[in-house]
């Protein structure tokens, strides 16, 4: 799935790669191949075929650091389709939007069927030694705020694993607005004892679980898990949407494993 596509190369938009398709190349092992067949030449074939060689050195090392920074935002779901037994979901919860002033809370990772919570004050710093035993991460919005928010936060230099952010996989293929919009959308539905929380809430929940609070420490981390575990099955059935053949899951099953 991944080599199916052309437009990370130099000077290569949609209609160019529309051109290579219709020549016959359907794949990157296809154009060193056929060379002869593709749609241009000169310098621009020969920069052509220096990424695509690049490219295939990536795959088969499966250097998926490499694919993410090289294949547009538009395609990443190419990457995350090859690579969906190895993802790890992930989401945080904080004290605030700014990571200068606010805590980390609560970091949930869904991984080969099982969550892995990590707690303030408890166990967060393990987090960071599961990313380096990680292939791939993927959360919701994790450009923008997960990711930065975690590097300001462990004061790092970046987060040590590659990760794509499935909120704009979800833009792309139509789907905008947040995560709870688009699960909506999705027909996926929260167990509806954590069905109303939202992020204010969750800040609310925390201060109680300082206090003493068992069941709102409890409460909070079945929200994050939530979070995980929707982000998953938005992936899953996005995926599914595109016509990738995926493993039947049951979200009753999915959310059953909410450990809180």
């Amino acid at each position: 799935m991944i080599n199916k596509t052309f437009v990370h190369c130099p000077g290569i938009g949609p209609k160019t790669e529309e051109r290579i398709k219709k020549s016959g190349i359907k794949s990157w092992q296809e154009c060193l191949i056929k060379q002869d067949d593709l749609p241009f030449a000169g310098n621009k074939r020969q920069a052509f075929l220096r990424q695509i060689e690049k490219s295939i050195v990536a795959l088969n090392k499966h250097d998926i650091n490499y694919l993410v920074s090289a294949l547009p935002t538009k395609e990443h779901w190419r990457i995350l389709a090859e690579y969906f037994d190895k993802v790890t979901f992930f989401d945080i919860e904080t004290t605030g939007l700014s990571s200068y002033d606010s805590l980390i809370t609560v970091i949930v990772c869904y991984q080969a069927g099982r969550l892995h919570t990590f707690l303030y004050q408890e166990n967060l710093d393990d987090f960071l030694n599961f990313v380096e035993e990680s292939s791939l991460l993927v959360a919701f919005n994790g450009n923008s705020f997960d990711v930065p928010f975690i590097e300001k936060s462990f004061n790092i230099p970046d987060i040590g694993c590659p990760y794509i952010d499935l909120r704009w996989i979800c833009y792309h293929a139509g789907y905008e607005g947040g995560l709870k919009s688009i699960e909506k959308q999705m027909h996926v539905h929260r167990p509806s004892r954590i069905e109303s929380i939202d992020g204010f809430e969750a800040v609310s929940l925390f201060l109680d679980w300082q206090n003493g609070d068992d069941e709102a420490r409890k409460k909070l981390v079945a929200y994050c898990q939530a979070d995980v575990l929707s982000t998953y099955l938005v992936a899953h059935r996005l995926l599914d949407e595109l016509g990738i053949q995926m493993p039947v899951v049951q979200q009753e099953n999915i959310f059953d494993k909410i450990t809180s």
